[in-house]
């Protein structure tokens, strides 16, 4: 074989061996971009270091074509041919070299994307982290809150315990003292023992109706005063006539008093004289 058709076979070699180390590299960045990116460099650095050793080799070839022009004419046709493919060949190289860095051009702008899109996330994350970390001290402070209004609860339910066991003794209390108020004979209402107690206000009024009994007796008076008139259940009043047929007539005790009027039962009754309507009334005589 001839020096040209070393030389050649020489450059189909390498060429090879570069579509080789493109296809590898490619392989290679499809699993790690960084892997691939250096590895492409050292390629690129060793394709440079052969392309020079190569280039001195040419040199070389060509001084020694120079020399031997004369036997390298009768194979120039055949050598034509040969480097026809190999430019197809190369062409074809090119533009897979060319496919390949617009795809590493590609996959580095998703990289970029992709560095872009986690820097967000982990912006996005701390942020997250603080609005969590005051989140929890919020949670904590609110447990705290719990816990004493718990223990608050707590103890106002043992007060309420006792407050209700003691208003149970106090009820059983007043039952005895009610019981032996009744046994003897003593009025168990408040409002009839200060009634009984305490004197009517001064008050004058008239008798609106009088009631009898079975016996023709009068029973009832209904009197022209009630609770506006500061009288209250239990209440004494005197009755008795003016004019010219005056005369006292008796007591009355009130058992129904309503704001505008009252009902009484007449407890001392006058030897003299029956309580009718428009007789008068009064606290005080």
């Amino acid at each position: 074989m001839s020096l040209i058709g070393k030389f050649f076979v020489v450059m189909q070699i390498l060429l090879s061996v570069t579509f080789m180390g493109f296809a590898a590299t490619v392989f290679t960045y499809q699993n790690n971009y960084k892997e691939l990116y250096e590895n492409e460099t050292k390629a690129k650095s060793q394709i440079q270091a052969e392309k020079d050793n190569l280039q001195a080799d040419f040199d070389k070839v060509k001084a020694d074509m120079t020399a031997q022009v004369g036997q390298a004419e009768d194979r120039a046709d055949r050598a034509e041919a040969t480097n026809s493919a190999l430019q197809a060949q190369l062409a074809e190289l090119k533009q897979e070299t060319e496919r390949l860095s617009n795809s590493m051009q590609s996959q580095l702008a998703l990289v970029k994307i992709a560095e872009d899109e986690a820097e967000s996330r982990r912006s996005e994350a701390m942020s997250q982290r603080v609005v969590n970390t005051d989140l929890h001290k919020k949670l904590s402070q609110r447990i705290k809150d719990n816990r004493i209004a718990e223990d608050k609860i707590y103890g106002l339910n043992v007060e309420k315990e006792n407050l209700i066991e003691k208003n149970k003794e106090l009820i059983e209390r007043l039952a005895f003292l009610e019981k032996v108020v009744r046994n003897n004979n003593l009025e168990t209402d408040p409002r009839m023992y200060a009634a009984q107690n305490d004197p009517p206000p001064v008050v004058s009024g008239l008798v609106v109706n009088a009631t009898t009994d079975e016996r023709g007796a009068v029973d009832l008076v209904e009197i022209s005063l009630g609770g506006d008139d500061g009288l209250m259940k239990g209440h004494r009043l005197e009755v008795w006539r003016s004019g010219e047929d005056a005369r006292y007539l008796g007591q009355i005790e009130l058992v129904y008093v309503d704001t505008d009027h009252a009902v009484g039962r007449l407890v001392d009754k006058a030897k003299n004289g029956i309580i009718k309507k428009g007789d008068n009334v009064t606290s005080k005589l």
